[in-house]
């Protein structure tokens, strides 16, 4: 069943081990009640509650796997989104840029509870080049 939601998962980090984080934004302009909606993770399902207003955000704090992993977000138990990852960043999340509707891209600065963002000052083009110049292996 298709379900028509302004609610999406906007951000995962891990902050330590097995535990973490995700936010949850709603793009609408409507407030939405949480009760019916839930996030699953691979360890656990946590039932949500409360409201959202329209272009709020609104972290939730997860059991997350240790590795690869996924998170989703259910209506009434139907998945409505979801993310998942091979590896989240240590320091960073991943997030979607823009806000509610882009893909999840790796975020250095984490943004809990507020829109995502690249570096100040750096487009994505040449953080890339940064990333390519002095990413994991390359000499220093």
């Amino acid at each position: 069943m298709l379900w028509l939601t302004a609610l999406v998962i906007n951000e995962v980090a891990r902050i330590n081990g097995d535990s973490g984080w995700v936010e949850v934004y709603n793009e609408g302009q409507n407030v939405v009640d949480l009760g019916p909606y839930s996030v699953r993770t691979e360890a656990a399902t946590y039932d949500l509650s409360g409201v959202l207003a329209g272009g709020e955000y609104r972290v939730f704090y997860v059991r997350l796997g240790t590795s690869s992993g996924r998170v989703s977000l259910l209506l009434n138990g139907e998945v409505v989104d979801s993310c998942s990852w091979v590896s989240l960043p240590t320091r960073g999340s991943i997030g979607r840029i823009p806000d509610g509707t882009g893909d999840f891209r790796v975020l250095i600065r984490p943004t809990p509870g507020r829109s995502n963002d690249l570096p100040a000052s750096l487009d994505e083009q040449s953080w890339g080049r940064i990333k390519a110049l002095f990413g994991p292996g390359k000499r220093r």
